[in-house]
This record gives structure tokens, sequence and C-alpha cells, in this order.
């Protein structure tokens, strides 16, 4: 059952490629702070009109802007700190900004196994860091009985932060309609999400 609900995680991130974000930062409320992660949540409204949710997590993490880029590119480490990954292949490593990886879930029971394949792209300026991970779905072909989840989005983002500190956020945003009440998955998805950046924020410390 707690793997069913770590899960979720990555069942809400998934999103669809044409949101556009109608709020502004304004519009984020904040949920919790745990461990020096603070999360925020904020509904925003897709060109379909649709109104879904979006999921920010900040922190700020002892080390350079590298080290952070280093862990998100390194297909070797993702499980140790993403819940239900049974592997991550580096399908084309383009350059040091740009790769291609094939993520594949170990979901429990009702779903069936499920992969993603993702196209990872990293902009550069003096003040911010972008990694912008979109689908690249035609990169490698859906496997039989292995469910491709077709349209995670997400977004990591790292701005200097003082000497030797980098202030990290990452974002998702859900539009898949909930499985349960609010008032019981809001507080697992919210759970899960904060212990994967935790995870993330404790192996750079520790590396």
């Amino acid at each position: 059952m707690k793997r069913f609900y770590l899960f979720i995680l990555f069942v809400l991130a998934s999103s669809l490629t044409n949101v556009c974000l109608a709020g502004n930062e304004s519009d984020w409320e904040f949920i919790s702070e745990d461990s020096g992660i603070k999360m925020y949540e904020r509904w925003i409204v897709t060109k379909s009109e649709q109104k879904v949710r979006e999921r920010t997590g900040k922190m700020t993490i002892n080390c350079d802007a590298q080290k952070v880029i280093d862990l998100i590119a390194d297909e070797k480490r993702t499980h140790l700190w993403m819940n239900n990954v049974e592997s991550v292949k580096m399908l084309k490593h383009l350059s040091a900004e740009h790769w291609i990886q094939r993520t594949v879930l170990d979901a429990p029971w009702p779903f069936n196994k499920q992969d993603m394949v993702s196209d990872y792209t990293v902009t550069k300026t003096d003040k911010l860091i972008v990694i912008k991970i979109t689908p690249a779905n035609n990169e490698f072909p859906c496997q039989k009985g292995i469910e491709r989840l077709d349209t995670f989005v997400a977004k990591w983002e790292i701005e200097p932060a003082g000497k030797n500190n980098v202030k990290v956020t990452f974002t998702t945003t859900s539009t898949i309609p909930p499985k349960y009440p609010a008032m019981v998955q809001d507080p697992v998805v919210r759970k899960v999400f904060v212990s994967n950046l935790r995870n993330f924020k404790k192996l750079i410390q520790q590396s």
C-alpha cells in the first residue's frame, strides 16, 4: 500500500505540453516546510481552458550549480532519490546540456509497469539555470506490457544563493483527475513530493 501511494506522485506529475501559465508569483499558496524545503501550489489554466494544479518545491543546497545538474543527469543515481524507479537508461547524450532518458517505473498493483521517455535541455544565464523536461516519445518505442506516460513535463531552476550555495526549484503540473478524495490524496502526494526533494538534497550534500 505504501508503494501504491508513492506512485501517486508520478501519476499526478504527468502533464500536457500545452500548459499556459495564467497565474503569477502572487498566486502561489504556501503549503508546508520540511527540512528546509518549502512547498507551494497554485491553480493555472491550460490553453484548452482546463483548470489544473501546479506544485513547486524550493530549497537551498550547499553546493555549486554543476553538482545539481550532474545529479539530475546521472541516470545511475536517480533511484537513490526518486521513489519507485526500476531503471533509467541514457538513450542519447547529445551534449552536457542536452540528453534523452528512458525511465521505467515499478508501479504496484493496480497499475501496470510504466515508462516515460524524456528530453532534458539545459539553458544557462549568469543568474539562472533552467532544465526543462519534456516528452520525447519517438526516441524509444512503446513496449508490450508497459504503459507509456507520454505527457510528463517538469522543470528545474537553479540560482546562485551566496557563497557555495544554490537555490533549487522543482515544478510539476498535474492534469490528471484525482483518483481519490482530495482530503485523502493531497497529504500523501505532498508528502512524497517533499520526500523526493529531501532525498535529492541529502544525496548531494553527502557526495
